[in-house]
Formats: structure tokens, C-alpha cells, sequence
């Protein structure tokens, strides 16, 4: 197959062969009249292009798997067709959700019947059905004489982005007095896409993912109803849904992407845009309605700030999921490739070197995913995309070393040597977790610092089922009392948040200190302060002030690994862990092929192997019932009203032998853990969260403070941030030190004492950003 690579990436804009095509298409007798624009004509081809993928398939072997998927899935559809008061027997419109479903399945119809390739292309039966189908779905219930029921977003977002589809597709064959009356379905449903909800719940401005879906619905049913005001309005909504904010939804100057404003939502809310955007920026590219805001650099920019920090080997991290964990048919994989072909797309409307650079990371994910294939069930245009990409001689490009901090969302990502860890944490900004529409009604305690480890060729610990057979109740890396707790405990939606305001840290070079003021959902008064220390070869974690008022056991959880189907060997101080153990004093402890572990204050542990068994509807109601089965090892400090502290190191990949030698001369050493601040030295750097003013070694701090120092000769390189996000300013106090110039770092001034210097850092409006500078001599 030989592809040109800016014929297939800069906008499906094989027109000319589109419109070739587009001739040979049987005309019905009432079929509405050939729009007047020729522009719009172009775009609407344009449109069929990226639906079928016609333009890109050639006889490559390749594609023939999802041509007959497609066939099967419409042949699957067909024979359910059937029923007076609905359009498939199985889905009846007393659900809102069977009219987002109704019209998917026509969009379908509409996709087969114009891919040529297919083996109902053209056919007269398919098109009837599909012409058919849309009439009744507009006839019995989505019309603007059905007020919306349930769930707003079948109604305005699943339903109108389907219809749009299909409209696209067929408008050859429509009858104009249907035209004008699916878009006047689609006007009463969706008047102005820059709002959502019906006036009966009261319009509300359109933010994110939701702001591009409705908009990409009204502007291919502007262009096919000819509409150039709608559309042209349609696309001026664009701009906003990349512009940085301060607070809602949308990007983040850090980085982070937040939708339903307390949720970290990369991995979900933010791909639907990226998809989205991806595909209207090829659509509209070199035309008059192409987008020509200089803002767009925003988007541009957040593949990399915002998007591949969180893939690893071609899977999205799931603590940027929110509740699509829940989900059994869109798991961490699926989003990363969804990922990729989105950024696979969007290349072709940017310059060279990125477009090359943005290649490389694909090519990278693509080959290091050992797993599950991005071809696996590939649509015909990601298969067009990655084969071109496989012959396209790019060099892979690895991903950016060190950490990333996400202060907005309570997010730090951290790439080790191979390994990467994602801690997840909630504040007073940050909600514990998201449910709603029945879906991760137990996901509470994802954000108590769940920490998500992952290693090369790890066998998909997250993706293989974690979601359905782990304890939600107790997640790795989370301090967690056991009293239970019922379903969508805290409300549905992200709406209550934590009191607590500090959460957040600071980055240095390749390392990454963060922290969080816990306190737990569903009113149990459990309190801890949690500290993570992420360095190139190992993570340390502290824990202090741990409590509650419930009477119930509280418990670190230091592992809870998925082991897949068989299991591994697990010791603790060189003896395997066959049953449930409890172990005081235990110095070290190994898991084969995961990594090791030593307890540098942990009193008493608890340690086993086991099989659990869990189905997807215990944390989605309308999940399958099947019980599946792995093995998982756990690690637990367990604390008593006399132990309310825990400090270990998670030493990933390291064999048994490194981890015991480790635990017998550990670099790291603890300066500190108590309620006023954790504090840890390795040579000559020191890390310390600050829970408020206090003093630590040679350094105090004027309140609540996330620092890093590093010594070197003649230099002291620092970084600081103000974790609460509340301060104007922080003083640090250094003693013993000689130096006297600072270098970089804006807002900072040095002033000398009598045993050595204070330095004042402007943190004010930078949201726990930290401040990075250096202090010479």
C-alpha cells in the first residue's frame, strides 16, 4: 500500500475522488436538491471521507478484518429491525439512551451502504432501511414535539452527533421535507451549541468535550442543510474549549484538563476533545471556514503538555479517567489508542518538526505495547493511519524522563528508568472521585494517593479485569479506614470535595515531591498526611497523623498488585508468603517481576497472595454479571491508635537481592514525619512537605510549603511551591550556607541573616506552580 502521507493526514481531502464517487450514487425521486455552495458540498464530502475511511483503503490484506466487521455489524442490525412503536425490537424509546443507539445504528446503515468496499455498498435494501428508520425515529419520538426525558446528553449530544452522521451520508436520498425536519429536531434539541440542557432545567454554558460534540453535531448539520450562519457560529464556539482557564472546565496552564469542575478528566472528557478537534480541524483545514484563531497553538501545544504525559506503552493512565474505569468495553488501552489515532490525525494540520516529534511518540507507544495491539478491531481510518505511520521511517521517540506536575487536578506523573508511577490525590479544588449514571459507584477512595505503578511488559495490571476483581475498597498507595461505605458516598457528579486546601508539591530536576492533607469520604474522621518522593530509581512514601473517628481499622495499602490468572511469588524478608500473614517488624519484602519493598517504619504488616473474584455491575449497574478471577498480592501497614505513622520505599523492577541489600543500608533517611512536616535526606538533597510554618534540619518556612534542595559545590539549587494554592508569599530560611546571589527564579529575593540567608518567594496566582532557582556563592 502506498500512502502519501499529507494526502492521508492534512484533512481526508481527497475531494475530487470523494465527489467521483458521490456521482454514482442512485438518486431517489424526492431526494433533496444538490446544495447550491459548492463548498459546503466539498465539506460535507470531506465528512464521508473521514465516516467511511473510502478514500484510504487499497488492497491491502489489512483491511480487509474491519470491512467485515462493518458488514457483520450492519447484517447483526438488520435482523432486528422490526416493531411499531421503535426501529430495532431491542431498543425501545421509553429509554433516552435507545434513541442515541437508534441513530447509530442508521449512521451504520449510512457508513456501509457509502464505503465501496463493503459488501452493501449501494445497496437499495440497506438505503431504504436506513431512510426508513431515520423517519421513524423523527416521527415517534425525536421531534421537537418530545420534550427531553432522563439523561440531556442522549438528547443533545448522542443522538444529534449520530443523526448529523447519517444526514451527511445520505443527504442525496433524503426527501428535503425530511431534511428540514430532522434539523429542526436537531435546532429544538440543540438551538445554540455554545449552551446545553433544555429550558425546562435551564440552559447552561457548554464547557470541554461537550462544547466540541455539540458543536461538531450542528456544523455537519449546517453544512448539510446548507446553514452557513449556524455553521459559521457553530465554529466561532470552538475557540473557547482550548483556551486556558483558572477554574471550570477546560486546559490548565500546568497542563491538567478538568471537566465537570473537580475532575481530572485527561484521559475521557479531554480525548473526546482532542478526537473531536482532531477531526473538524482536518475537515475545515484550507477552506474558508478553515480556524484561524492564533489561539489554536493551545491545543497544539497540549498533545505534549497535557496528553502524553499520561500514556505509557500505548495506554492511558486511568487516574485521568475518571468513571470510564467502569466501563468494560473502554479500558486503559482503548483510550490510548484512541489517543494516538487522534494525534496521528491531528499532525497533518501542524508544522513538519512537530508532526514529526508527535510521530515519534506514537511509533514509541505502538512498539512498546506488548499487550494489546492498536490494529485489534482498528476502525478503516486508524488502520490507515498506523500502517502509514509504520512505513513512514520516523524514529520512535521516548517519552520525557521526570516528573510532571498537574497542581490544578492533583495529579503527578513521574517516569523512572522504564517505569513510570501516577499518584492521584483530592483536595478542597479536587473531588475524591466522580459517579453518576450508575457508573463507579464505588470508585470513593481512588484519590486517597492511589498510586498506579507501571512496568514494562506488566502484562496490563490495570487493564486485565483490575477494575472488576480488585478491592475498591482499598486501592494501592491509599490510607483508608475499613469502615464501609455505601454506594456514590459524598453525591453523585464530583460535587463535594475534601476541606482540606493542602495537596499539590514541587518537581527538581528528574525528581518529584508531593503531598496530601487527607480526609476521607463519608464523614468516618479519617485524617492522614501523605508524602511521595519520586526519584529516578525508587519512590518513598511517608505517612503521619493517621486517625479516625470510626473505630474501625486503618490501613496503608503498599501493594495491591494484579498477578493475572496464576500468580507470582511474594516474600517478606526472604520467606514466601503462602496464607495471610501479620509480621511485626518486617524489614523488606519482594514481588517476582513487579519490584521490591522496604518498610522503613511500618509496625505491623499484613501480607498475602489470593484469587478475588469480582464481575464489571459491582461498580457499574449495568455492567455484565460474569464473575471473573485473578490473583492479586497485597501489602498493608496496619495501624493501631500507637502507630499512626508508615514510611517505605517501592523500589521498582529491583530484584530480591537489591531489595534486601537496600533495607540494610538504605540511602534514604527520615528527618521528619509528624503533623507539621515529613521530611527526608538522601546525600546532600533534601525533600520536605511543610504542613505549616515550621523547621526542619538548616530550613524553616513561613507556612505551608512543598520544597526540594539540592547541595552541590558552590550552588544550592531549590525549588518551592505553596501547596494550599492559598499564599502571597513564602519565606525560606536556610542556615549555615554562604551564598548570596540568586540565579533565576522570578519574584525571589535574597536577603542575608546572621547564620544565613532568607529568602522571599512570590507564589501569589501561581495556582502550586513551584518556583525553581539556584543560590551561588
Amino acid at each position: 500500500m502506498d500512502i502519501a502521507r499529507r494526502d492521508l493526514l492534512s484533512g481526508f481531502g481527497a475531494v475530487g475522488l470523494a465527489a467521483a464517487l458521490g456521482s454514482t450514487f442512485p438518486t431517489f425521486a424526492h431526494a433533496a436538491p444538490t446544495l447550491g455552495d459548492a463548498e459546503l458540498e466539498a465539506l460535507r464530502q470531506r465528512w464521508v471521507d473521514q465516516l467511511t475511511g473510502r478514500h484510504l483503503i487499497t488492497d491491502d490484506p489489512a483491511f480487509a478484518e474491519p470491512l467485515a466487521a462493518l458488514d457483520r455489524a450492519v447484517s447483526k442490525s438488520q435482523a432486528l429491525l422490526g416493531g411499531a412503536d421503535r426501529v430495532f425490537t431491542d431498543l425501545g424509546f421509553d429509554k433516552e439512551a435507545s434513541i442515541t443507539q437508534t441513530y447509530r445504528r442508521l449512521a451504520q446503515f449510512a457508513t456501509a451502504w457509502a464505503t465501496p468496499q463493503s459488501a452493501h455498498y449501494q445497496g437499495e435494501q440497506l438505503l431504504g432501511q436506513a431512510l426508513d428508520g431515520l423517519k421513524d425515529t423523527n416521527r415517534l419520538i425525536y421531534n421537537p414535539d418530545q420534550p427531553e426525558f432522563g439523561n440531556w446528553w442522549e438528547w443533545e449530544i448522542g443522538a444529534t452527533g449520530a443523526l448529523a452522521d447519517a444526514m451527511a451520508l445520505l443527504r442525496d436520498h433524503i426527501d428535503q421535507a425530511d431534511l428540514d425536519a430532522y434539523c429542526a429536531a436537531m435546532d429544538y434539541y440543540v438551538p445554540d451549541p455554545w449552551y446545553q440542557f433544555p429550558d425546562s432545567r435551564g440552559k447552561q454554558l457548554s464547557e470541554g468535550a461537550n462544547r466540541v460534540d455539540l458543536c461538531q453535531a450542528v456544523i455537519i448539520r449546517s453544512i448539510v442543510g446548507g446553514d452557513t450562519a449556524r455553521l459559521a457560529h457553530a465554529i466561532d464556539g470552538l475557540s473557547a474549549v482550548w483556551a486556558y482557564v483558572t477554574s471550570g472546565d477546560g486546559f490548565f496552564r500546568d497542563g491538567s484538563f478538568i471537566q465537570h469542575s473537580t475532575i481530572g478528566y485527561t484521559g475521557s472528557y479531554g480525548l473526546v476533545l482532542l478526537r473531536g478537534l482532531s477531526r473538524l480541524f482536518a475537515l475545515l483545514a484550507q477552506t474558508s471556514h478553515d480556524i484561524h484563531d492564533p489561539s489554536r497553538v493551545i491545543l497544539t501545544e497540549s498533545v505534549e503538555a497535557s496528553f502524553a504525559p499520561f500514556i505509557y506503552q500505548g495506554q492511558m493512565m486511568d487516574a485521568v479517567r475518571g468513571r470510564a474505569v467502569s466501563r468494560e468495553r473502554e479500558r486503559s488501552y482503548d483510550a490510548g489508542h484512541k489517543a494516538i489515532e487522534a494525534i496521528l490525525q491531528l499532525a497533518g494540520a501542524v508544522d513538519e518538526a512537530t508532526a514529526e516529534r508527535w510521530r515519534g511518540l506514537c511509533l514509541q507507544w505502538i512498539q512498546a505495547d506488548d499487550y494489546r495491539s492498536i490494529l485489534e478491531g482498528a476502525s478503516i481510518t486508524r488502520l490507515a493511519l498506523v500502517l502509514d505511520l509504520m512505513r513512514s521511517g520516523v524514529a520512535p521517540r521516548p517519552d520525557a524522563a521526570g516528573p510532571r506536575l498537574f497542581p490544578a487536578m492533583d495529579r503527578l506523573v513521574h517516569r523512572g528508568e522504564g517505569w513510570a508511577v501516577c499518584v492521584a490525590m483530592c483536595s478542597n479544588r479536587i473531588a475524591w472521585y466522580e459517579c453518576g449514571n450508575g457508573e463507579n459507584d464505588k470508585g470513593y477512595q481512588t484519590s486517597q494517593g492511589m498510586t498506579y505503578l507501571y512496568l514494562p511488559h506488566a502484562d496490563g495490571h490495570f487493564d486485565d479485569l483490575f477494575w472488576a476483581t480488585s478491592d475498591l475498597t482499598a486501592p494501592p498507595g491509599t490510607t483508608v479506614d475499613t469502615t464501609a461505605l455505601p454506594d456514590c458516598v459524598e453525591g453523585g457528579w464530583g460535587d463535594a470535595t475534601p476541606s482540606n486546601d493542602w495537596t499539590g508539591g514541587t518537581v527538581l530536576d528528574e525528581m518529584a515531591l508531593v503531598g496530601q492533607h487527607l480526609i476521607g469520604p463519608g464523614g468516618t474522621g479519617l485524617q492522614a498526611r501523605k508524602t511521595w518522593w519520586c526519584m529516578p530509581d525508587m519512590v518513598v512514601a511517608l505517612g503521619s497523623d493517621i486517625s479516625t473517628q470510626s473505630g474501625a481499622e486503618v490501613k496503608t495499602v503498599v501493594e495491591h498488585r494484579n498477578l493475572g490468572t496464576t500468580g507470582r511469588r511474594l516474600v517478606v524478608d526472604g520467606a514466601d508468603v503462602t496464607e495471610e500473614v501479620e509480621l511485626s517488624g518486617a524489614r523488606w519484602a519482594h514481588l517476582a517481576d513487579v519490584g521490591g519493598y522496604v518498610f522503613l517504619d511500618v509496625a505491623q504488616l499484613r501480607a498475602k497472595v489470593e484469587s478475588r473474584q469480582g464481575s464489571w455491575s459491582r461498580n457499574r449497574t449495568s455492567g455484565s454479571t460474569d464473575v471473573h478471577e485473578r490473583v492479586y498480592a497485597t501489602l498493608e501497614a496496619i495501624h493501631s491508635a500507637a502507630s499512626g505513622t508508615y514510611a517505605y520505599i517501592l523500589l521498582p523492577g529491583a530484584d530480591a537481592g537489591e531489595t534486601e541489600a537496600h533495607a540494610r543500608s538504605s540511602r534514604v533517611s527520615i528527618l521528619a514525619n509528624d503533623a507539621a512536616v515529613q521530611a527526608l535526606r538522601i546525600n546532600k538533597v533534601t525533600a520536605a512537605n511543610f504542613w505549616t510554618a515550621a523547621g526542619v534540619g538548616d530550613y524553616s518556612v513561613s507556612g505551608p510549603a512543598s520544597l526540594l534542595v539540592r547541595h552541590t559545590p558552590g550552588m544550592m539549587s531549590i525549588a518551592i511551591s505553596d501547596p494550599t494554592q492559598n499564599a502571597a508569599q513564602l519565606d525560606l530560611v536556610v542556615r549555615g550556607v554562604p551564598f548570596r546571589r540568586v540565579e533565576g527564579g522570578d519574584g525571589v529575593t535574597l536577603h542575608e541573616e546572621a547564620d544565613g540567608i532568607r529568602l522571599t518567594v512570590d507564589v501569589a496566582g501561581r495556582a502550586g506552580v513551584p518556583v525553581s532557582f539556584k543560590v551561588h556563592r
